[in-house]
């Protein structure tokens, strides 16, 4: 599978205009965030990228700071942040992801209709 380009990755946090009309997005959990930060910030970054650059092939970049634990290097929510909600639930709306657990390019279009909102935590 390819991998988002390396030298494409935007050097702090943040949206970015890239080449070829793509919007790279970068965020870096720190040790101190929780799950629910984690994804509210994420996802307000992708809506962030799809407002200030419509259309563009949208590419989300994640570092994980802490939450080290056993699901391969990672705490229980921070597993489930990349595979379930990363992966899971906001990956048809990026053409390419690069996590520390993984790097992957979405086999369809990436989706335009973002949720307004989401809610994260217990209800």
């Amino acid at each position: 599978m390819n991998v988002p380009p390396e030298y494409e990755k935007p050097q702090s946090p943040g949206v970015y205009a890239g080449m070829e009309n793509t919007a790279h997005i970068y965020h870096v959990v720190r040790a101190e965030d929780d799950f629910d930060n984690a994804c509210t910030t994420v996802f307000a970054l992708i809506r962030r990228a799809a407002g200030e650059y419509p259309g563009a092939r949208r590419v989300l970049y994640v570092d994980i700071e802490g939450h080290a634990g056993g699901s391969s290097g990672y705490d229980g929510d921070f597993f489930e942040f990349q595979q379930e909600f990363l992966q899971g639930f906001l990956g048809p709306f990026l053409t390419a992801m690069d996590l520390p657990l993984i790097s992957v390019f979405n086999p369809r279009d990436q989706r335009e209709d973002l949720p307004d909102l989401i809610e994260v935590g217990p209800k």
